[in-house]
């Protein structure tokens, strides 16, 4: 599918959710909170291993967050099925950027049966990350991901 119609058929939400807002969504889905050795804030949050050369802090972490919503639209796949069956809706998608920098523990929160697959599938490929650090050491950051799947007209 070309890049154009794939716009017209995808709009996406990218939030990298921050300690209180997280919290209080897996609070509120009684998921619990993250292990001890997971964070879900860093002082120097996670970047995409290609924006990692950016002096600015700022502009690098505007960077990976541009670059990460540039990957899951370009390799996210709108599921037949539930193209055919006209379903939208938002995928919560819950990852972890590890110590290494790689993702893992990748989990649906929340979304649409149909189209939680290719949520998961887009999240799973991300590229590899600089880590994020606390006081100088490489720290594992928890992320929530809203991926909203909307068919366009």
């Amino acid at each position: 599918m070309k890049k154009r119609q794939k716009r017209q058929i995808l709009t996406l939400a990218l939030v990298a959710i921050c300690s209180l807002p997280f919290q209080n969504l897996i609070a509120q889905n009684g998921i619990g909170y993250p292990p001890t050795d997971v964070v879900t804030s860093a002082e120097v949050m996670p970047v995409l291993q290609s924006c990692s050369s950016i002096d600015q802090r700022a502009e690098r972490e505007a960077c990976s967050n541009e670059s990460m919503m540039e990957h899951i639209m370009e390799n996210l796949v709108y599921p037949e099925d539930a193209r055919q069956k006209g379903i939208e809706g938002t995928v919560q998608v819950q990852f972890v950027v590890s110590q290494k920098g790689s993702i893992k523990s990748v989990e649906i929160l929340r979304g649409p049966d149909l189209l939680q697959k290719a949520a998961f599938t887009v999240v799973n490929s991300l590229p590899s990350f600089v880590p994020g650090t606390n006081q100088g050491k490489a720290v594992s950051v928890q992320y929530v991901l809203p991926i909203r799947f909307e068919l366009g007209e």
